[in-house]
């Protein structure tokens, strides 16, 4: 009996052992695992002259980072790099552009994200106003950053490059490849402060720069998902927008805009837009003529219906975000009070009736116009 009980403990003492033994090599695995996570750079040769611009937006968050980390190839498994920020207490980020290449640890990365040393890229801010045409566009980037316009604009127009940026862009399609069109990526630099990097020279990289915030800033608001929910496509949803950009640029008016030219669609009425007479002119005019509304192009919407084939300024997100969401009535005619004459200067005086509209702009524009005076 005394025999048994000992074999007993001993294959006990045994088993413990292995356990022991593989707990301890679990721990060792473990705790390699970490050192090579957190510690040893995927290449520790890689300096940092070669480096990925990491761009950490308002309201990423740690996961967000790693994920851009990985599709660069600059961690090894984010799954573990997401649990090695937790446990570490990473997740505090701030907003702004790093250097990051592939000689640096997790543990720098993170102590470069959460504040121990930023590099910030340097940047320079060019300005983009709602509304204007994409030659006026181009002669903002051109005076800021020094480069020649009109490069510019011949780049925006060279068919192979445009292909390349169709593969990089979500929201270009081959729709601006379409030759009556005027310029290809009119209304798709999307108006706000653009940012490019400092000494950037390459006007290929420039351009990416511009479409790569129109992508930023879109996202912010999801229209990818919201175009996508419509039977428009995205040049379709542009092109409307840049009738109501210019019809307005009061936000509060975009939405009642867009139901009067949604309404003349389910009426297969014209559009006739002034916008689009404008567009077709050499130099804008202070009122377009009915000599104006005769030029022969799809653009114009005094000669052909519906939605045109192409954006003619650079519309915003909320002229964007009126097109799917227009106002409900059944206003068909609007105009514009120009001269405060019924009202607060530039309200609409829209009406379902053609008489109605018909004595708004004698009384409202035309008396002015001639007399100088609003009627009494």
């Amino acid at each position: 009996m005394l025999r048994n009980m000992m074999r007993g403990f001993l294959r006990f003492l045994i088993t413990l052992a292995v356990i022991l033994g593989l707990a301890y090599g679990t721990y060792l695995f473990a705790m390699h695992t970490i050192e090579v996570h957190t510690n040893v750079a995927i290449d520790e040769d890689a300096t940092g002259e070669d480096y990925f611009l990491i761009e950490i937006e308002t309201g990423m968050r740690a996961t967000d980072v790693l994920e851009i980390l990985h599709e660069e190839g600059l961690i090894r498994n984010d799954t573990i790099a997401n649990l090695l920020v937790r446990v570490n207490r990473w997740q505090g980020i701030r907003t702004g552009g790093y250097h990051v290449h592939a000689g640096m640890s997790l543990a720098e990365m993170f102590d470069l994200f959460n504040g121990g040393g930023i590099i910030t890229v340097p940047v320079i801010h060019v300005i983009i106003p709602e509304g204007i045409l994409i030659t006026r566009i181009a002669e903002l980037f051109g005076e800021t950053l020094e480069i020649d316009s009109d490069d510019l604009l011949e780049l925006w127009s060279d068919v192979a490059f445009l292909e390349e940026l169709i593969e990089e862009y979500w929201f270009l399609t081959d729709e601006i490849l379409n030759p009556e069109l005027h310029y290809p990526l009119e209304g798709y630099i999307t108006p706000i402060r653009h940012e490019i990097p400092e000494g950037e020279e390459d006007l290929r990289e420039i351009t990416r720069a511009i479409l790569s915030m129109t992508e930023r800033m879109w996202g912010y608001q999801n229209l990818q998902g919201r175009i996508g929910n419509t039977d428009l496509t995205v040049h379709e949803v542009l092109s409307f927008a840049a009738i109501i950009q210019g019809e307005t640029g009061r936000v509060d008016q975009m939405e009642d805009i867009s139901g009067i030219f949604w309404n003349r669609i389910a009426l297969d009425m014209l559009w006739q837009s002034d916008v689009s007479a404008q567009y077709l002119l050499p130099e804008r005019v202070e009122e377009v003529l009915y000599e104006h509304l005769d030029i022969d192009s799809p653009f114009n919407t005094y000669q052909y219906p519906g939605i045109p084939v192409g954006p003619m300024n650079t519309p915003s997100v909320q002229a964007i975000l009126a097109v799917m969401n227009p106002a409900d009535h059944d206003y068909i005619f609007f105009i514009t009070d120009m001269f405060g004459c019924a009202g607060e200067v530039g309200e609409k005086l829209m009406t379902n009736n053609y008489e109605t509209h018909l004595h708004n702009r004698n009384t409202y524009l035309n008396h002015f116009t001639t007399h100088g005076v609003c009627p009494d």
